[in-house]
């Protein structure tokens, strides 16, 4: 029966914020209809601006956030949005926000969306997909010099993902085995009898066939002028199982078609190395990873973010630029898998954490990214649930988590009244 009574409870708290969020939703689009009067959406994107050109982009994302919870539709905000999650690595909440504005204009009015789309699906080296993605906005304005590098940028990195990390092996005229191997810093080594030739290779991808250009580096006792730059043709065959490359022989002309003497056809083979090398880098558990990922994450990101006035001094702009930095840092040296599952934790703790520990760092890091706005905040029943949870496993509370709901009740009036602060 009290669960009864809990669950109505709840129900009717959700009811009545959802009624005074569509009165204030309400009350502003009023403000917008009257000439000379900004309304409170309007001084919060000025604001997220404002902050954005300051290099402050979490908070720019908290007063954008806070901008679309009065207009919630808005393609600018959206938009505005992404990009700034794009500057804080956050290319899942970017992709989601550009994908919202297309729902609302997929036209050529909101090429943005577009942008903002195809480069978190990028980001998220989800490269065919970006392609894709900066295909269609190019079809709605095809000399879009964002969506053109965006896609560059895809199609580079999915030939270097077939390119790098293995053996390409094949056969010289003679019979003579020879071995290509491509690194993803540009390098290139050719193997002919055990003899390795290193070269640097420069893709470009805008053409069909695709091509490269080959520069081998200075070889010999003497380190003598190396030979002049090769063109190459290549394309990917049998899934990626075979590169056919095919470069001038007696000219410097790129060919037009895979025949003639310079002509090969490669298989694919593991590299033993890079193999071996992959393997030690994942041995150990995902979620092992993960915990210190949040341990660290937490740890370099205060509980509270700071309430920043409308012209934040130079410290105060270098001190969030370089916790930003020390988070993007943390980002690329454990990995998207394991920031991922930390992002997956954080929004359900409770449910897929495989211990309490694990539950503890994931809603350590939830508190964190509501208090700026990224997540939303949990309803009491869900918070009930997960301090059950904790009790059942026998792990006594944080001092800091004993804080949280007057912390957190701290931060959302600071953050409510930013927009009267630049008003």
């Amino acid at each position: 029966m009290a669960q009864d009574d809990n669950k109505e409870e709840e129900e009717d708290e959700k009811h009545r914020a959802e009624e005074f969020l569509q009165f204030r939703r309400q009350f502003d689009g009023m403000k917008e209809k009257h000439e000379g009067v900004h309304s409170s959406a309007e001084k919060l994107k000025s604001n997220g601006n404002h902050f954005f050109s300051l290099g402050l982009y979490t908070q720019a994302t908290m007063v954008y956030s806070e901008a679309l919870e009065l207009k919630p539709t808005s393609t600018v905000l959206l938009n505005n949005r992404a990009m700034a999650y794009l500057k804080q690595g956050m290319a899942q909440e970017a992709l989601e926000d550009a994908d919202k504005s297309i729902q609302v204009d997929a036209t050529q009015e909101n090429i943005k969306a577009f942008w903002r789309r195809a480069q978190a699906l990028l980001d998220l080296e989800r490269d065919q997909d970006a392609e894709l993605a900066a295909n269609e906005g190019l079809k709605l304005q095809p000399n879009n010099g964002h969506l053109s590098r965006v896609r560059r940028k895809a199609r580079e990195a999915v030939t270097m993902r077939s390119l790098c990390g293995v053996e390409w092996v094949g056969k010289l005229e003679n019979g003579v085995e020879k071995r290509y191997e491509f690194s993803k810093d540009g390098t290139m080594t050719m193997t002919v009898i055990g003899h390795p030739l290193k070269a640097t290779f420069d893709l470009s991808v805008e053409n069909t066939p695709q091509t490269m250009v080959v520069k081998m580096k200075p070889f010999g006792p003497g380190g003598g002028a190396p030979p002049p730059p090769v063109p190459y043709i290549y394309e990917f065959h049998d899934n990626d199982q075979e590169l056919w490359i095919c470069h001038p022989v007696g000219s410097n002309e790129l060919p037009s078609s895979f025949d003639g003497p310079g002509f090969s056809r490669l298989r694919r083979t593991e590299n033993a190395k890079a193999s071996s090398d992959g393997n030690n880098a994942s041995s150990e558990p995902l979620d092992e990873r993960c915990a210190r990922y949040m341990q660290e994450f937490n740890e370099i990101l205060p509980l509270v973010p700071p309430q920043l006035p409308e012209r934040p001094t130079e410290d105060e702009i270098s001190h969030e630029v370089l916790l930003m930095e020390k988070i993007n840092k943390l980002k690329q040296r454990f990995g998207l898998e394991v920031h991922q599952r930390a992002m997956e934790l954080a929004k359900g703790a409770s449910e897929t954490a495989a211990n309490a520990e694990l539950t503890k760092l994931a809603n350590e890091m939830r508190d964190r990214l509501v208090a700026r706005k990224v997540l939303p905040a949990p309803s009491p029943g869900t918070v009930a649930l997960e301090a059950k949870i904790a009790e059942s496993a026998a792990q006594p509370p944080s001092e800091e988590a004993k804080q949280l709901p007057t912390q957190l009740s701290t931060t959302a009036e600071a953050q409510g009244c930013l927009g009267q602060i630049v008003a």
